[in-house]
């Protein structure tokens, strides 16, 4: 089979978002006066996973999030910064910090003018717009929602109709949403009710009826979504 659009998540499935995320958090983190940031960094990863999800689950917004997240940082750590000018600066550095994965410009240039792509994707909207332009892709996709622009997170249907309506109303059944997540990427391509295509490089196992098809390059993206 093939499709006719394919829609993709940005973070760690076309970019590297764990290492600008390292990159961000040492230079924000340690810029605020805290002397060993990579210390407690592990505990910034299980404080930011865990706002994520609720996120995803609606109870929390992101612009909360980007606060509280260095906030619960600082009580854990016991240590004082303005939690607010921390989390623009992390916000500024995620910006400027990382690159593509390998694979993702050779995929993208072979589907684009075969199929129709859009980007949809959890985040700051400055973050994610200066990622797609330093990284020279935002030209690439038909349609882009960033949810810190459209004011609703996948797996939300609501950020999935409105790339849609972007890409002027795809017929569902063609669509390819291809992601890293299974409770925001792939939960929210079964609320659209288009099929999804899960990013699985590190062969975690799952319930192989919670996705249409996996893959573990970003190459076996193209033999799907072309046929």
């Amino acid at each position: 089979m093939g499709y006719s659009c394919v829609l993709f998540d940005l973070d760690h499935t076309l970019f590297d978002s764990d290492a600008s995320e390292r990159d961000a958090y040492s230079g924000a983190v340690g810029g605020a006066g805290v002397d060993d940031p990579s210390s407690i960094f592990e505990r910034y990863v299980e404080i930011n996973r865990g706002l994520w999800r609720q996120l995803e689950a609606g109870t929390i917004d992101l612009e909360r999030l980007r606060v509280q997240r260095f906030e619960d940082l600082a009580e854990h750590a016991g240590i004082e910064y303005d939690a607010a000018l921390v989390a623009d600066h992390y916000s500024e550095l995620l910006g400027s910090c990382g690159q593509l994965y390998e694979g993702s410009r050779p995929l993208l240039d072979q589907l684009r003018g075969q199929v129709q792509l859009g980007l949809v994707t959890n985040g700051v909207s400055s973050t994610q717009r200066a990622r797609l332009a330093r990284t020279g892709i935002a030209d690439v996709f038909d349609a882009v929602v960033v949810s810190g622009e459209f004011g609703s997170a996948k797996p939300g249907r609501a950020i999935f109709e409105e790339v849609f309506r972007q890409l002027g109303e795809p017929t569902r059944a063609e669509v390819l949403m291809v992601g890293d997540s299974l409770s925001s990427d792939i939960a929210g391509a079964a609320a659209a009710g288009v099929d999804s295509c899960w990013f699985n490089p590190l062969g975690v196992v799952a319930d192989a009826e919670l996705f249409t098809h996996q893959v573990s390059s970003l190459g076996d993206v193209a033999l799907l979504a072309l046929g």
